[in-house]
């Protein structure tokens, strides 16, 4: 398994523990996800859950916050969400 797989296979299990507001009793789907997220596409989140794509750090940063996630850490350095995306307002 790649490095990238690892990292879309974290994405992927992130999205199937995070509530579908659509169906009850399902997960969020990477349909229901992207029509949550100004910057992804149903593909594009399928690439990066199958190890296939690099997202940016603002592509990553959307998906995050599209499942509802308020902080996540990277290199020990904790990242505010809400305020990474209200600080870079212009990235769409």
């Amino acid at each position: 398994m790649t490095e990238k797989e690892k990292l879309g296979n974290e994405l992927r299990k992130l999205r199937e523990n995070t509530p579908s507001s659509e169906y009850d009793n399902l997960h969020i789907s990477q349909q229901e996800l992207a029509d949550k997220n100004i910057g992804l596409t149903k593909y594009f989140i399928g690439t990066i859950e199958r190890g296939e794509a690099n997202p940016t750090l603002e592509k990553f940063i959307f998906h995050l916050k599209a499942l509802n996630l308020k902080k996540f850490k990277i290199l020990n350095v904790e990242i505010d969400i809400d305020k990474f995306i209200e600080e870079n307002s212009n990235i769409k």
